[in-house]
């Protein structure tokens, strides 16, 4: 594989070919959502479209070139109006509005966007805040010898162990709590020399892209949501707001929780998680960097591939028994 240079690979990693056009106030692309943005077998992985949504605004004029300006940065997702398969092109659009953006991506004629968003500029979100704020702990030594392992997929963007192109490679641990009733699971970014040469590819002159945290805590929130309703899940509602750059070469932690299931697996099915990612320092103490909340629906043929399709097998068989434990909660 050819190594790209840090400040054009996630452009060609997304856009590729696509002709972006850009006037005073808007920039227009197509997304081709090809086979190494897969997150579910044969269905592009959300944190895709969140990263090319954030990917364009970052090049709009009213984008603020100070930190001081642009954090608190929130971003609200709206996902699911309409079908998207890999293989299928996309239109894109982003515009700039009043302290901040807009963007939509579309699936040809259909009624409803495949992804709608709202960027805000300069803007707190106190609730995410609280709710990241009780997932943490005091030092990261807290949770290091409780994490289980959960098993994984070949070639999803985030967790693909076995992808022929670059992806994120992430590890999903349960932290193992008897104290705490809802589950939380994790997974580490820079413990070993293995994570830094997956991530560095997305990063833009020593910062990760947005599209790093997006899709991986799109994945950590559902996979806690997962083990407390037993359903494979779709993104429906998530929102972020980043208090600051991620940096490239930062020990992180990425950390979900499942806040509130309402009805049953194989039935209709609805799950909140909160969540967000943390900076660890050398005495393992944890920095908040980013907060996020959503919503998921279950889905039951995802549940089945699930069942199918993540490996190894003794990993998955344990997730399964933790997942159909769980009591619904209303």
């Amino acid at each position: 594989m050819k190594e790209k240079s840090p400040e054009n690979f996630v452009r060609e990693f997304l856009f590729k070919d696509s002709h972006i056009q850009q006037d005073d106030g808007s920039i227009k692309a197509t997304l081709l959502m090809d086979e190494h943005k897969e997150g579910w077998m044969g269905i592009p992985h959300g944190g895709i479209g969140m990263g090319a949504l954030m990917e364009l605004i970052g090049g709009l004029n009213n984008y603020p070139k100070e930190e001081g300006t642009l954090y608190p940065l929130s971003a609200e997702f709206r996902m699911g109006g309409s079908s998207v398969k890999v293989g299928d092109t996309l239109d894109i659009k982003v515009s700039a509005n009043d302290g901040g953006a807009q963007g939509v991506i579309e699936n040809g004629d259909e009624t409803f966007p495949y992804i709608s968003a709202t960027v805000v500029y300069g803007q707190d979100n106190p609730q995410r805040k609280e709710f990241f704020g009780s997932c943490l702990t005091e030092n990261f030594s807290d949770i290091e010898p409780n994490l289980f392992a959960l098993p994984y997929y070949k070639n999803c963007f985030v967790c693909g162990v076995d992808r022929v192109y670059p992806g994120l490679k992430r590890r999903f641990y349960l932290v193992n709590d008897q104290a705490e009733e809802k589950h939380r699971v994790v997974t580490l970014v820079g413990f070993d020399e293995a994570d830094q040469a997956a991530f560095d590819f997305f990063q833009q002159n020593g910062s990760i892209h947005p599209i790093v945290p997006l899709a991986v805590l799109d994945e950590t929130m559902g996979w806690a949501g997962f083990l407390s309703s037993a359903s494979g899940a779709v993104t429906v509602l998530i929102g972020y707001t980043f208090y600051r750059p991620v940096k490239a070469g930062e020990k992180l932690v990425f950390v979900g929780r499942t806040e509130r299931v309402r009805g049953r697996a194989r039935a209709r099915v609805m799950f909140w998680a909160s969540g967000g990612l943390a900076a660890v320092d050398e005495k393992g103490r944890l920095d908040m960097v980013v907060a996020a909340q959503g919503q998921w629906m279950g889905v039951a043929e995802l549940t089945d591939q699930m069942h199918r399709e993540l490996i190894p097998p003794g990993l998955v068989g344990r997730a399964l028994e933790i997942s159909r434990a769980a009591k619904t909660v209303k």
